[in-house]
């Protein structure tokens, strides 16, 4: 992955912003509510060339790309702009592409400042469509029964929703004057890229929109006084802006992504591009209410600026149709095989991709299963610790495939981020467990930075082999999340340490070599200061582990210690300096890309299922509302991919102010999967119930997975409130 923009993008991006903060200020987006139009915006945008950006310079324009037209369209949302900015691009790119002298002398006129507006839903007889820009624009471009039209005279329709220039009928209804551009496929397909371009504009205005209302709501949540602290301070005003942001940044990041798609030529580009649309609508809508209601009763006052967010959010998705509709597009362009016209993309240097690097990590990976696992291997896999082989597991080490991320010099291989997840997707694809390679991990990666040297010689060999495994010893039965509250107590006895007390959720516990374990050292001291890791050795005399058994088909475990002695060379980090040591360990934890594949999984399980499962003799893949409920499942992991992708690229790059996006990708990707896989039990019921290990078994057990990962390293609660501080910059909403 690749989200860093050029030094001439962000140049742009900055030149814009600082335009609109002048030119789309509150008070002139007000004056222009009457109209809808600020013609001196306007003139602005013409003067820099906006309107005419995505025209290629022997035509007059200045040949930009979708990126710079996403960029430019996200600060106009985010500054409101009284101008119909989507329309006006993508008219102008349309008149560009289509042949003759009335296209040609339409673009002229644009070039000197005429404003130009695309009616970006097709009319097919007597269906209304909404006509952008009416009153202010001097053309139209519109197609309607086939054809392509140039239609001038338009005159404004009345007060609407997001008080902008605008009309609803048809060309015959509206009297506007007629000229036929082109017609027939032609016609049909220059429309069409004009359309999905308009799309991805629309939606990054939407974005922008939504950025600006959270900005607002998060700046009042911080200020405004209740009961003795701000707002913001509260759960219930921090978590639902939390999960706002998550639905903006997936939104973000989804609109780039298609463009990403159309310039690779992607085979799921257009099927991307109409996620892009329908998220940003839903993902606007929902901030926007989310950020008035933090306003209490103010926000529904006029003299309040998020009135105009709220009722925007909601116009500007509905100038298109009903936004519903691109989930059957999401659909049939994904499996029925529908082809669209897609707009030209120009230079794109972003990547959503794991890379080339990930694409041929992934065929090694899958080509060591095919050659290693066994027929009795493949009857023993299982999602759980009950899935581990030890032989297998040394096949991995000897391979290079366990740990391939970690540096040589430890015994990896120095692999990506992007080839680990390339790598994890294999492992799910053949239901291979991902559970005691990324736990080892996570304690070995602090063993490789805390640990005294003696015992980081020795163990992260035994890990690097495949000969040992680890497992956390955070939680206690009375503090659960609170990891800091722990109370088993580890006290000094010369050279050595003696530890007491018991650990809960000690997943692998009753098959690993060593604990991570979190210990009181000085009661003394504040619950966060008093506190020392250790490393010790599951073979002590003084442990004990009990089962427990979840409803996921997993084993956890109750681990008791009772005058546990091991030597100092086993503790990890400085005395009472555990803070910094679960610092480190929460980071690598608090991403959700582990659970994120069990949820794309689950989906291609259910894809299958109803590709090949026929009712009264029709597949239920070729039912309208089957595909539309699998793509709202499909558009949802494709959010969560690009979040949890996100993070990986933030740490990896040191991307400042990255401490939310980790917790971010974590409580998106598992609160989506624990919704997304009851709506899929219920689609496939009654086959859905049956429990197996193949198929829509992976929905039945996705069904119960999914609960417990949003408790796994950290509630969604706990998300929720790392990324309304570090994300929105809200007060601690716990203690």
């Amino acid at each position: 992955m690749k989200l860093a923009f050029s030094e001439d993008q962000n140049l742009l991006r900055d030149s814009v912003a600082r335009l609109f903060h002048t030119e789309s200020s509150p008070a002139r987006v007000r004056a222009a509510e009457d109209t809808g139009f600020d013609p001196g915006l306007w003139q602005q945008l013409v003067a820099l060339g906006i309107p005419l950006m995505r025209v290629a310079e022997d035509a007059g324009g200045s040949g930009m790309g979708l990126v710079e037209a996403v960029l430019v369209a996200e600060e106009a949302g985010r500054h409101l702009a009284s101008v119909p900015l989507a329309e006006a691009v993508t008219a102008a790119a349309l008149l560009a592409r289509t042949p003759g002298e009335d296209a040609a002398a339409a673009l002229a006129e644009m070039a000197a400042g005429e404003l130009v507006a695309l009616v970006p839903s097709a009319i097919d007889g007597d269906t209304p469509a909404a006509w952008p820009g009416a009153g202010c624009a001097r053309y139209h471009l519109a197609l309607a029964d086939g054809r392509l039209l140039l239609v001038e005279g338009i005159a404004p329709g009345g007060a609407n929703l997001g008080s902008a220039a605008l009309a609803v009928g048809t060309p015959a209804s509206l009297g506007g004057k007629v000229t036929v551009l082109a017609e027939g496929d032609t016609a049909r397909t220059l429309f069409d890229a004009a359309r999905e371009e308009w799309k991805l504009l629309n939606a990054a205005m939407l974005v922008g929109l939504g950025h600006q209302a959270l900005k607002l709501a998060a700046q009042y949540a911080g200020e405004r006084i209740q009961f003795g602290r701000p707002i913001g301070g509260y759960q219930g005003v921090a978590h639902p802006l939390a999960d706002a942001l998550a639905e903006c940044d997936g939104a973000q990041l989804l609109v780039l992504q298609a463009v990403w798609a159309i310039a690779n030529g992607e085979a799921d580009a257009a099927a991307t591009l109409a996620m892009a649309r329908w998220w940003a609508a839903k993902a606007a809508a929902a901030t926007a209410t989310k950020a008035l209601r933090t306003f209490g009763g103010y926000g529904v006052s006029l003299e309040y600026d998020i009135q105009l967010y709220y009722r925007r959010a909601k116009a500007w998705a509905l100038v298109g149709g009903d936004p519903e509709g691109e989930l059957d597009e999401v659909g049939e362009r994904l499996w029925c095989g529908k082809a669209v016209a897609l707009p030209e993309a120009g230079q794109v240097d972003l990547d959503f991709s794991y890379g080339e690097s990930g694409r041929r990590f992934a065929a090694e990976v899958r080509a060591f299963f095919e050659a290693n696992l066994t027929p009795e291997l493949r009857a023993k896999a299982h999602h759980s610790e009950a899935g581990y082989d030890e032989g297998f597991c040394k096949q991995l080490a000897a391979a290079g495939l366990r740990f391939p991320h970690w540096p040589v010099e430890f015994g990896g291989r120095g692999v990506s981020a992007f080839d680990m997840a390339a790598l994890n997707e294999v492992f799910e694809e053949y239901n291979w467990e991902r559970l005691t390679g990324p736990i080892t991990n996570q304690v070995a990666q602090i063993v490789m930075r805390f640990a005294q040297p003696e015992i980081k010689a020795r163990v992260i060999g035994e890990f690097a082999r495949g000969e040992a495994l680890a497992c956390l010893g955070f939680s206690e039965p009375h503090s659960g999340s609170d990891v800091y509250a722990a109370k088993t107590r580890a006290v000094r006895d010369g050279d050595h340490w003696v530890i007491d007390g018991q650990k809960i959720f000690t997943t692998l516990g009753n098959i690993a070599h060593y604990i991570f374990l979190l210990t009181r050292t000085d009661p003394e001291l504040p619950k966060h200061k008093g506190m020392t890791m250790f490393l010790v050795p599951m073979n002590t005399p003084g442990i004990e582990i009990q089962p427990v058994h979840t409803l996921q088909d997993e084993r956890t475990n109750i681990t008791y210690l009772s005058n546990v002695r091991i030597p100092d060379s086993y503790r990890v980090g400085e005395v009472n300096g555990a803070m910094a040591v679960m610092m480190s360990t929460m980071e690598l934890e608090h991403t959700g890309d582990h659970y994120r594949i069990g949820f794309s999984h689950m989906l291609k399980q259910a894809v299958a299922w109803a590709q090949s499962s026929f009712r009264n003799g029709q597949a239920a893949i070729e039912r309208g509302d089957v595909r539309r409920r699998l793509a709202a499942v499909a558009v949802h992991t494709q959010v969560a991919r690009a979040l949890c992708y996100r993070a990986f690229w933030a740490l990896e790059n040191n991307i400042p102010n990255r401490v939310h996006m980790g917790p971010m990708s974590k409580v998106f990707s598992t609160e989506y999967y624990q919704r997304d896989a009851m709506d899929l039990m219920d689609l496939a019921a009654p086959e859905s119930l049956v429990q197996g290990n193949l198929g829509l078994g992976h929905v039945e057990i996705g069904y119960r997975q999914a609960i417990g990962t949003t408790i796994y390293g950290g509630t969604s609660e706990i998300q929720r409130s790392l990324v309304a501080e570090h994300g929105l910059g809200l007060p601690k909403s716990r203690s």
